[in-house]
């Protein structure tokens, strides 16, 4: 049974006169060019996903190119100086004992995991060889600041002194504060399909899945201060390219370590150009947004806008058009814009759904924003909606049992305040539910034509906030019983919640808390008996492009079903090309949403076709129907040249005669250019091989037989079949046929696994 093995030779030839450059691949980041905020984050993923996966067993001898100097391994939590050949841990009872693989990002956060089965388990950016006491000690904290903390190695452990939280946190010498803080970045990005829910142990305090962005609010700020305050070292540049050479995939933080402003920081809302641009940009508001000012009960109503922006130069004009619309002040210096200041947009008009826009610009730069707004003046009898604004009100800043006189009614609160400026309000004024999840605001007096409907917008105080749970009740006698009119889950989208009703006579309302934390309410809307009900509307977000890659999970996209004036439950569905889930772990052709409407998630439902899917997301109830249109398509599996669906030593075959024969052959190009550089050459030949010899996703993973390991080659053989070994020579060197995994000890060299029934297969060792 010996085997013709003319083509493989021939590429393995090619292989030995390759080098490797450190250096950033021409084009390499090409498609994430001219994207901002979640559409460069989802280019940046689709570039970096698809890495090769080492066996986290076999990362040991990776540290010798990863975090090697000289043979001495470079600890980042200890000063000891451990010899990367004899310093592997073993037990460890105090610091200095050994090393380990420290998993920077805890894999306990993800519920723990095992190398055969999540990829980031086994992740090289996130690794690194450490001190194994003082890894055991930061066990699963997160990075923070602990001013105060007690020393572990070079490190420390204690109370997190930075804004936003105070749980235990491990804070990394100063030195590679950058380091760790861009490793975290580049998780999020690589594993942006899972990251929100790496929640468990004290991974809350870090992932949410609340925002496209994934970090909650103090890590972000935590993260961005370490990333700053620490550039990119030689080090860490090093190191890149060596997880490079490896992994074939790279950390665009340590490449382009302002993306991390476009993502997170002071650069959000702007296009990114390929380069640390000093262009002046306004920042907040994002140009083309749309700010809602409140609605204008008589008095008329403010909103207070915060305009920051970085490297202004020039004074900024502020402009408003729009028929009852208003702006204070009109001009701002270029440093009170770079700092961050605050104007004030005033609606006066009298008109229902009044739409303007917001002008702020100079000689450098200039942003749009749209300005909606009501009209309604109160009042009681007929068709009248009496709506609590706050405005007018006295911001107390504090939670507190008292009685409140708000705009329109007397309220009795517990645990509840009156705050400006936050971000989630209608105008300057809102109500701010506490902590306790008995929070509650009540009515003091009665609305006394009854109620057909009661509204009202709310949303959690932030991303680390337990998910509340609101109930509405109301009462006919004064406030002696109450009766539920139901529930609702406010979450980070600024919302309106409406409970349609019938009851006549005297009626007070009382909203309740009874689950989680923090959270606005405002706008507090009651519509007389007699006032006939507004048509519902329903609209559903428009939905980017889904990007997979054949034979791959796919990646999903996140749309919006937006409901008003609607009381019955929306059915959401797609065709069969494409799959539904609310949670990301379910996933089907229809849902079910809540009347109000609700965020949902989109993907291919196979990936094993390459090309492009074209489907419909509908939203509908018995009165409305609406679309959305979704596209997918796959792309070829990376190293899949002869479009087979499978990497194997027939790609590098197909590679080589393609490249041999002129360009005749024919060949997927784009799975063929594995270094992204935008050609076909003998450097992807190179990485090819590199794959298939030691990547377990293209080994095991991909329906290969064998793998090497220490002293020879690993042969998987599920089925019992006849098997044979080949060194290079064409000798036969073992017969095997027992089912399952086989530990062949065999000299170093390069083999062949072959059966009658399967394709050649390379081991090296």
């Amino acid at each position: 049974m010996k085997k013709n093995l003319h083509y493989l030779l021939l590429a393995v030839t090619v292989l030995l006169g390759l080098q490797a450059t450190a250096a950033i691949p021409s084009g390499y980041y090409n498609t994430a060019l001219g994207k901002s905020d979640q559409q460069l984050m989802l280019s940046l993923h689709q570039k970096i996903r698809n890495h090769y996966e080492v066996y986290y067993r076999n990362l040991w001898p990776k540290f010798e190119t990863t975090d090697c100097s000289n043979g001495i391994i470079i600890d980042r939590y200890s000063d000891v100086q451990y010899t990367y050949q004899t310093g592997q841990c073993g037990t460890y009872n105090s610091i200095g004992d050994c090393y380990n693989r420290e998993h920077s990002v805890p894999n306990s956060w993800w519920g723990g995991g095992k190398e055969d089965a999540d990829t980031m388990y086994s992740d090289l950016f996130h690794i690194y060889p450490v001190d194994g006491w003082v890894n055991a000690e930061r066990g699963n904290y997160p990075f923070g600041d602990c001013a105060n903390g007690s020393a572990r190695g070079t490190g420390k452990l204690g109370s997190c002194t930075h804004s936003g939280y105070s749980g235990t946190v491990f804070e990394v010498a100063d030195e590679y504060k950058g380091d760790f803080a861009r490793t975290y970045f580049y998780m999020v990005i690589r594993y942006m399909d899972r990251v929100g829910s790496w929640t468990q142990d004290n991974g809350y305090a870090v992932f949410t899945n609340s925002s496209y962005k994934h970090l909650t609010p103090w890590a972000i700020s935590q993260l961005l201060e370490w990333h700053r305050n620490d550039p990119v070292s030689t080090l860490e540049s090093n190191r890149n390219e060596a997880v490079y050479g490896i992994q074939h995939n790279r950390n665009p933080f340590i490449d382009h370590p302002e993306l991390a402003e476009f993502l997170w920081g002071n650069r959000t809302g702007t296009a990114w150009t390929g380069s640390a641009s000093t262009d002046p940009v306004i920042s907040s508001p994002t140009n083309g947004s749309t700010i809602n000012v409140g609605t204008n009960t008589g008095n008329g109503v403010s909103k207070s806008i915060t305009v920051k922006g970085v490297y202004l130069t020039k004074s900024v004009t502020v402009a408003v058009t729009g028929t009852g619309f208003s702006v204070s002040p009109t001009t701002l210096t270029a440093a009170a814009v770079n700092n961050g200041a605050t104007i004030t947009v005033t609606y006066n008009g009298t008109a229902t759904n009044a739409t303007g826009r917001l002008t702020i610009s100079s000689s450098e730069v200039s942003n749009n924003v749209t300005l909606t707004a009501n009209y309604n003046p109160g009042g009681s009898g007929g068709e009248t909606e009496v709506i609590e604004t706050w405005e007018g009100c006295v911001a107390n800043g504090n939670y507190s049992a008292t009685s409140i006189q708000g705009h329109a009614f007397s309220w009795n609160v517990s645990n509840v305040g009156l705050y400006s400026g936050d971000e989630h309000s209608n105008g300057q004024m809102s109500c701010r539910y506490g902590k306790n999840n008995n929070s509650y605001i009540e009515m003091a007096e009665d609305v006394t034509d009854g109620a057909s409907k009661i509204s009202f917008y709310a949303a959690k105080w932030s991303s680390s906030e337990a998910n509340p749970t609101l109930q509405v009740l109301y009462s006919t006698n004064g406030g002696s019983t109450w009766t539920a009119a139901g529930t609702c889950s406010p979450t980070l989208t600024w919302q309106q919640f409406i409970f349609n009703l019938n009851v006549t006579g005297n009626v007070r309302f009382k909203i309740a808390q009874t689950a989680g934390a923090r959270l606005n309410i405002d706008d507090i809307a009651i519509t007389s008996n007699s006032a006939v009900a507004p048509e519902p509307s329903i609209s559903i977000s428009s939905l980017v492009q889904i990007v997979a890659v054949q034979g791959n999970t796919s990646s999903f996209v996140t749309g919006t079903v937006v409901a008003e004036n609607n009381n019955e439950a929306i059915t959401l569905t797609v065709g069969n090309e494409f799959q539904l889930s609310l949670n990301m772990r379910t996933w089907t052709n229809s849902l079910t949403l809540d009347a109000s409407g609700e965020v949902f998630y989109v993907r291919l439902a196979d990936t094993g076709t390459i090309g492009e899917y074209h489907g419909t997301v509908t939203a509908s109830t018995s009165r409305l129907n609406v679309y959305a249109d979704v596209t997918g398509i796959v792309n070829p599996m990376a190293g899949d040249v002869n479009m087979d669906g499978t990497v194997n030593v027939t790609d590098v075959t197909a590679l080589v005669n393609y490249l041999l024969g002129g360009n005749s052959v024919q060949i997927n190009t784009d799975a063929a250019d594995l270094s992204g550089d935008g050609s076909v050459n003998v450097t992807d030949v190179t990485m090819l091989i590199n794959n298939i010899m030691e990547s377990r996703s293209f080994v095991m993973g991909r329906g290969w037989d064998a793998v090497p390991v220490d002293g020879g080659i690993l042969v998987d053989n599920p089925v019992g079949e006849a098997l044979e070994v080949y060194d290079f020579d064409g000798n036969c060197v073992m017969a095997l046929d027992a089912a399952g995994e086989t530990n062949v000890n065999l000299p170093m060299g390069i083999y062949v696994v072959a059966s009658d029934t399967a394709s050649r297969k390379v081991v090296v060792k």
